[in-house]
């Protein structure tokens, strides 16, 4: 997906002349941009850090049109590079002193058409400009089929890292509260239906949101 990885590649040197402006937490190629008046279904969900550990850094989950290599990312990232808005930020877990999580959620307006999640990748700033990478050591396939004049809520993804040589996805249900946020970028979004997929294929990389960092009632 080389047009989409240079796409968040120019989001690096963009911050350093935008300042403190936020950027959209969805990028989406320009082959799957729905045409103007054309059919349009969009994908609705969450992402970012859990905690404040190595995972606190830009990262992505990647989708692409089944089939061919025209792909969009859902992603998070904070403002010593390019941020995303600071949707959600709370601690979860037994620790009540710890610093929160924050996440951004994403409204990804696309072409109809089967698609498929199928990666993530994290990013650290190095030095002199460099930056290091990790990805899911193996891609998956979790497809999902999207309809046009429809949105569907793909759920809140958090991340949790290991310094920088493993990461991973928890994800969970936050459709009532990710809508609210969503329905203030997009005031005519379609009523928001759940995908339920199938996630099985992307363990370990990422899991079911354990209880213990399950947000407080």
């Amino acid at each position: 997906m080389p047009g989409l990885l240079r796409a968040f590649a120019r989001l690096l040197p963009l911050a350093l002349l935008t300042g403190c402006a936020a950027k959209s937490p969805a990028l989406v190629s320009e082959a799957l941009q729905p045409a103007a008046g054309g059919p349009v279904t969009y994908l609705v969900g969450s992402i970012g850090p859990l905690g404040r550990d190595s995972a606190y850094t830009n990262q992505r989950i990647l989708l692409r049109k089944r089939g061919a290599q025209d792909g969009a990312a859902a992603w998070w990232g904070f403002a010593e590079v390019a941020h995303t808005p600071k949707d959600i930020e709370e601690v979860r877990g037994p620790d009540k002193q710890a610093l929160p999580g924050e996440a951004s959620v994403f409204v990804m307006p696309l072409k109809p058409g089967d698609y498929e999640f199928y990666d993530f990748q994290f990013f650290w700033n190095g030095y002199n400009g460099g930056y290091s990478s990790i990805r899911a050591r193996e891609q998956f396939l979790v497809p999902m089929h999207l309809e046009a004049g429809k949105a569907y809520y793909i759920g809140e993804f958090r991340s949790r890292c290991l310094g920088l040589s493993a990461c991973l996805f928890f994800h969970g249900d936050q459709q009532p509260r990710d809508e609210v946020i969503a329905r203030r970028y997009t005031p005519g979004l379609p009523p928001l239906q759940a995908l339920n997929l199938n996630m099985a294929p992307a363990f370990p990389f990422v899991m079911p949101l354990p209880q213990a960092a399950q947000p407080a009632k």
